[in-house]
């Protein structure tokens, strides 16, 4: 007898303006009105999304729809990368965080559109990041930096009732205060060591919100693009910061656009690190790149 064929729902129902769960419920009864069944599991604390892993028959699943932001999705990509089967069929991840970096580069940015690709086969592989530290080891799908950017994320979750604004009001209030870290970076067999604002490295080409922080990266290409700003003054950080909206920040002269499939940082302190919006793990650390690892629904390509 042929195993049903089900599409997993999982809900982090505090993500972005907190419609996840009622988005699921629309996006279910539609599919289920077409004929596809469906499977519903919903967070009630963190962590309790890494377990669907252990609920569920991978061989009874046949796709997964991840409804969250990017801290959601980094939840679920952390769970299946121990559970290896589960990297064998794609997942979907609906807009419903705050910044949605990820659905900007897919191209989804409508519940509307995550359903109707619910309902097709079309997918591609994209890379993910391994995020190796002093304490763990932490994959990433979308950004890992330090400095500014986890200061700033750091902030903006603090502030999660400006809704969408946080990201940039905590970005001009960190530049105001223009903390630098001291840091070596090794990366294309080359060493740069200085007081630096922030390292930050994208496999999207988007993140916070709307931010096109690096407007040459792609999902499936091996690489990893690394932005580097060295210590500089706020006058020149507030020139720069309205330049990543359209991307024309890299051909500052402050700032180092480097792309790569490996890189390490070392710093004599640890700092706080921010990895797909999420603050987790510190510094040192090193990031390898592996090409293809994760099957993602999408009519891009």
């Amino acid at each position: 007898m042929e195993l049903k064929q089900t599409i997993l729902f999982l809900v982090n129902p505090f993500a972005g303006k907190g419609n996840a769960l009622h988005t699921a419920n629309l996006a279910i009864e539609k599919l289920n009105s077409i004929g596809f069944d469906t499977e519903l599991f919903i967070s009630n604390k963190i962590g309790d999304l890494s377990n669907f892993v252990n609920k569920y028959k991978v061989e009874n699943i046949s796709k997964v729809a991840v409804l969250g932001g990017d801290g959601t999705m980094n939840e679920i990509i952390n769970s299946i990368i121990l559970k290896p089967e589960w990297l064998a069929i794609p997942y979907l991840l609906f807009p419903c965080g705050t910044g949605n970096a990820f659905n900007h580069d897919m191209n989804c940015l409508t519940n509307e559109q995550a359903i109707e690709q619910l309902t097709k086969n079309e997918w591609v592989m994209v890379d993910l990041l391994e995020v190796k530290t002093s304490q763990s080891t932490i994959w990433s799908f979308n950004i890992i930096g330090c400095g500014l950017v986890s200061s700033i994320n750091v902030l903006a979750e603090k502030t999660r009732w400006l809704g969408a604004a946080r990201y940039n009001i905590a970005s001009l209030i960190n530049i105001i205060f223009n903390k630098t870290i001291k840091t070596k970076v090794f990366v294309n067999n080359e060493k740069v060591e200085a007081d630096f604002c922030f390292i930050l490295a994208c496999n999207t080409k988007y993140t916070g919100k709307g931010m096109k922080m690096a407007p040459m990266a792609k999902l499936n290409d091996g690489l990893i693009d690394l932005l580097i700003v060295k210590k500089t003054s706020r006058l020149k950080l507030f020139t720069l910061f309205p330049q990543v909206f359209s991307g024309k920040h890299i051909h500052s002269p402050i700032l180092q656009y480097i792309q790569t499939d490996y890189f390490k940082v070392e710093t004599a302190q640890n700092y706080l690190l921010n990895i797909d919006g999420e603050v987790k793990g510190n510094t040192p650390f090193e990031v390898i790149v592996h090409k293809q690892k994760l099957k993602v629904l999408t009519f891009y390509k």
